[in-house]
């Protein structure tokens, strides 16, 4: 089986950019999904919901500029 997916470039740039990522994007949830799961097994009632929450969005921050992907390719 194969698959043609066609952008008429500019004006699909968004789109483009999207579906030429979305491996990148498919990992940093994954790697989310893992770091959230370390914070529960490590963090217990150490730490309060707010550190926790920056936590998460600091790491996936990180990921995403690791990967070269960020919110702003979203439109």
């Amino acid at each position: 089986m194969k698959a043609t997916i066609e952008f008429d470039l500019p004006e699909d740039e968004c789109q483009f950019r999207l579906a030429s990522t979305a491996m990148d994007w498919a990992l940093t949830v994954f790697y989310l999904d893992e770091e959230l799961g370390d914070i529960i097994k490590r963090c217990g009632d150490d730490k309060t919901v707010e550190e926790a929450v920056q936590h998460i969005r600091n790491q996936l921050f990180e990921t995403m500029q690791q990967r070269g992907i960020s919110l702003d390719m979203i439109e």
